[in-house]
């Protein structure tokens, strides 16, 4: 096994063994119980038992979970492209990426760049950077709140692990992450708790590429209530498994417009479950399908038993327009 596999392979099967999850571990595991819990409980995925409203929460769900300032996907990529030392983890117009203009997004409504106690240790053997903080922020009506542990490994074109990517980060080709986050959201459109893993591989960072591969897998648990377009409140509790399909990020597209949304393109496949409990009786609902990433800032998602459409924002995860196939998308 060479350096790169044994760095990916130790960095997920760590990972995904949940032994280094020192943060958060009880919501996660009564979460994951949960979802055992709610395998007995009679599931609804026919076309005629799924409301408009379930699948409007779904797209609400989704949005969280890709959104950058709901500590989703996004931010998770914003995360690996931050420059991190043993004084802190940082957002400014030098970040490891290659293109030199992504944002300092410290003003946003996720938190980053409000990071607070801070920890940072390194394995020179594994090649893992282990960090963990904090982020809150609250602005107005919006509260965001999480805890964070994350691991990095980054290597050279030849394989071999950086210990300082600050100092070394034109050094950089591979990194990998493991990322867990819980905690709560708050806005007039939607408020949930919730724990989000993911599981990132970027190839091609290095100077002498002009696309960054990215593979990997999200998965996420908790629950959530939101504000419809028919203004009803609608509560579920979830899990939300994703994997990555042939995701790439620009790097002149990147550097044009300063942010990593508009430079990544791919396909996010899904499966969405929802819980309820009616009577006594716990209902599951199943929605499958795929998010196709836009170029843009935005991302269509759709369904394979249903016809509609939705388009999210991958900034705050808000529904941009919905619709149906062969129909122009409306609000």
């Amino acid at each position: 096994m060479n350096m790169k596999t044994s760095m990916t392979y130790t960095l997920h099967t760590k990972f995904f063994s949940y032994k280094n999850l020192k943060i958060q571990r009880i919501p996660l595991l009564l979460a994951l119980l949960s979802v055992g819990l709610w395998s007995c409980s009679s599931v609804s995925n026919d076309t005629e038992l799924i409301s408009d409203a379930d699948l409007d929460m779904a797209a609400e769900i989704m949005g969280s979970a890709i959104s950058d300032e709901e500590s989703g996907i996004v931010n998770s990529i914003y995360d690996a492209f931050s420059t991190v030392s043993s004084t802190g983890i940082s957002y400014n117009k030098k970040t490891i990426f290659s293109a030199k203009n992504i944002h300092d997004d410290s003003k946003n409504y996720g938190g980053r760049g409000l990071e607070r106690a801070f920890t940072h240790s390194y394995d020179s053997t594994t090649g893992v950077h282990t960090l963990s903080f904090e982020r809150s922020f609250t602005k107005g009506p919006f509260t965001n709140t999480t805890s964070t542990l994350q691991e990095f490994i980054y290597t050279d074109l030849d394989g071999n692990f950086i210990a300082r990517p600050k100092v070394n980060r034109d050094a950089i080709n591979t990194i990998s992450l493991a990322s867990q986050k819980s905690g709560s959201i708050n806005n007039p459109k939607r408020s949930s708790e919730f724990t989000k893993i993911d599981t990132m591989l970027f190839t091609g960072l290095h100077a002498s590429e002009s696309l960054v591969e990215l593979s990997g897998k999200h998965r996420s648990f908790g629950s959530g209530v939101a504000v419809l377009r028919d203004s009803s409140s609608y509560s579920r509790s979830f899990s939300v498994s994703i994997t990555f399909d042939n995701i790439t990020i620009d790097k002149d597209t990147v550097d044009a417009y300063g942010n990593l949304e508009n430079g990544l393109t791919g396909t996010l496949t899904y499966s969405i479950v929802m819980n309820k409990v009616t009577n006594g009786t716990p209902e599951e609902s199943i929605m499958e399908g795929t998010v196709d990433l836009s170029e843009d800032g935005t991302a269509l998602m759709q369904f394979y038993k249903y016809d509609y459409i939705y388009r999210l924002g991958l900034r705050n995860g808000d529904i941009k327009e919905r619709g149906r196939r062969g129909k122009p998308l409306g609000k």
